[in-house]
């Protein structure tokens, strides 16, 4: 015979199972239900009106462009990257914080100020400035990812770019529209993708719009010679097609932990996303796919 003690600590289930509780119950985690359908709904909507505005503003700055004038692959790209340069101020502070992850704002502002309505460009930084060069990209037709460098003999810290595919060759080309370059091979003096060629430092040379070489300061100061420090791990990030995989040069330092917000650890275990699809020697491996062979 269950005793007392038994008794009690099974009456909560008892109750659960009388129907009136259980359609309370069920009613409860329905409303819940109900509210969290909206949320995510009400989320994904803004979403969508945020895409369908950023694209708008997108399709307004390249009648400004004047690329009929300029039909070549890479006067188009140029003309894209010193556009957006031109048009924007790299400035982390309360105005650019308050559009961070609104690429509609940032648009919208470059655009006000590239129509001459506003007197002060927008502040953005290189990821934001990088997003919104692929945006216009590939508005025109033209297929591009995002890259992250990493120095690992910091807390991480980083830079971002991009690369569009030159459709003439089917190669990346590195486009950074934060420093205002791209770059080519110092050898051969064909541009290249910087994703791939990282390994080899003493080979790459970075081009602004008067001439190329490591002594280049943008107009905003920035130096190219300290993205050498950044070339210990790269980082490919292509949403529309849902890849994510990085990889390590020589210069990397792999066995460094990391601490970014709670996690503590390893490059790949603090960035658990960008290695969703791997983490590759550079030596060994093409940036053309995750894990394709040289």
């Amino acid at each position: 015979m269950a005793n007392a003690a038994t008794l009690q600590g099974t009456s909560w289930l008892v109750a659960l199972l009388q129907p009136r509780t259980a359609k309370l119950l069920l009613a409860g985690l329905l409303v819940i239900a109900g509210f969290a359908a909206v949320w995510f709904t009400a989320d994904w909507a803004r979403e969508q009106q945020t895409q369908k505005l950023t694209d708008g503003y997108v399709r307004e700055m390249i009648p400004m462009l004047d690329l009929k004038s300029t039909p070549h692959f890479h006067q188009q790209v140029d003309k894209v990257r010193m556009f957006i340069n031109n048009n924007s101020r790299h400035k982390i502070d309360e105005e650019f914080r308050a559009a961070q992850g609104n690429p509609a704002a940032f648009a919208a502002g470059m655009l006000a100020y590239a129509k001459r309505l506003s007197s002060e460009p927008v502040h953005m930084e290189c990821s934001t400035r990088s997003n919104l060069m692929a945006r216009v990209l590939r508005a025109l037709g033209y297929r591009t990812r995002i890259v992250a460098i990493f120095n690992s003999r910091t807390n991480l810290r980083s830079h971002s770019f991009l690369e569009v595919m030159n459709p003439e060759t089917e190669r990346w080309e590195t486009q950074d529209p934060d420093y205002d370059i791209y770059w080519r091979s110092k050898g051969s003096e064909m541009r290249i993708s910087l994703a791939d060629a990282a390994e080899g430092i003493e080979d790459l040379q970075p081009c602004e719009r008067d001439g190329c070489g490591w002594e280049h300061v943008s107009r905003e100061g920035k130096e190219a010679k300290v993205l050498k420090r950044y070339l210990d791990i790269i980082s490919i990030t292509d949403k529309q097609r849902d890849i994510r995989y990085a990889l390590y040069t020589s210069r990397a330092h792999l066995a460094t932990i990391y601490t970014k917000r709670s996690k503590r650890g390893t490059f790949c275990q603090v960035e658990a996303q960008r290695c969703k699809q791997g983490f590759f020697d550079i030596k060994k491996f093409s940036s053309y796919a995750a894990g394709r062979p040289r």
